[in-house]
């Protein structure tokens, strides 16, 4: 009989516990605000215009190698100092 109310005071004792560390978590509101952060912006192409340079691959060259301080070796039609280095 003893042993039967310290199992019933025990499981009153547990679920008591359990139930005062329960908390109303806001379930689905982090992926909710990361969805919206991550949305994407149908006007960025033309809002970016500015911002994108214009040119081919050969007149953007000369822009990569003031950016990078290296020199052109004499490049010629579609070769690529950058296409190169991916190579090695």
């Amino acid at each position: 009989m003893m042993r039967t109310e310290k199992w019933i005071a025990f499981t009153l004792f547990c679920s008591a516990f359990l139930t005062a560390c329960a908390n109303e978590a806001p379930l689905g509101s982090h992926v909710a605000q990361l969805r919206s952060e991550q949305i994407y912006n149908l006007d960025a192409t033309r809002d970016n215009v500015a911002i994108v340079p214009t040119g081919n691959g050969e007149r953007m060259e000369g822009a990569y190698h003031l950016y990078t301080g290296r020199k052109s070796d004499g490049l010629q039609g579609s070769e690529s100092q950058v296409l190169e280095s991916f190579a090695d």
